[in-house]
């Protein structure tokens, strides 16, 4: 695939994408709401992409009818990643439901908690 080529496809998977949402391409969101484990597995999951020379969407939502926020989107194979950590197994059955992509289920290890 050449230049021209995968930046159509990051471009087709983009409008997939809520663009009032502030999405920014290779950008780490950070959300507080989430584990440390989580959002370091997020980053973890950025640096591998980028080292790959992909591009990617962390905290995608997407278009109606989906309405759905995306851990990190690969826009460059068109994949969703979701991080679990302590969602059950029923939950994350649903959750692939409600992309438009295929969702790949990213667990993370144990984190170190140097919080006091």
């Amino acid at each position: 695939m050449n230049e021209k080529e995968r930046q159509a496809k990051r471009n087709s998977i983009r409008r997939l994408l809520r663009h009032q949402s502030g999405i920014h391409v290779n950008c780490i969101r950070i959300n507080t709401n989430n584990t440390r484990a989580h959002e370091l597995a997020k980053f973890e999951l950025a640096w591998h992409l980028r080292e790959m020379r992909h591009s990617f969407v962390c905290e995608g939502e997407f278009e109606n009818p989906w309405k759905s926020r995306a851990d990190v989107i690969d826009l460059d194979d068109g994949v969703v990643y979701e991080i679990v950590v302590s969602e059950s197994e029923e939950s994350i059955v649903k959750k692939q439901g409600t992309y438009p992509l295929p969702v790949i289920v990213v667990r993370p290890g144990p984190v170190i908690d140097d919080d006091p």
